[in-house]
């Protein structure tokens, strides 16, 4: 891997990271979801055959 990819420090600390992206990061690794583009998460609940976006939150709406 080191060799493919080299240090992930070295990765993590690249010129140009900006705000935005640590806190991107941040909380993806707070909720446990994937971080990734929209095309990139419908590739991957498509392929899982699960749900890896956030759902609208609170109690589900009455069927009529």
């Amino acid at each position: 891997m080191l060799e493919r990819y080299g240090p992930f420090a070295d990765f993590l600390g690249q010129e140009g990271d900006d705000e935005t992206a640590w806190l991107a990061l941040r909380m993806s690794e707070t909720s446990g979801r994937p971080l990734g583009s929209g095309d990139w998460l419908d590739m991957l609940e498509a392929w899982t055959g699960r749900t890896v976006k956030p759902q609208k939150r609170g109690p589900k709406g009455k069927r009529n």
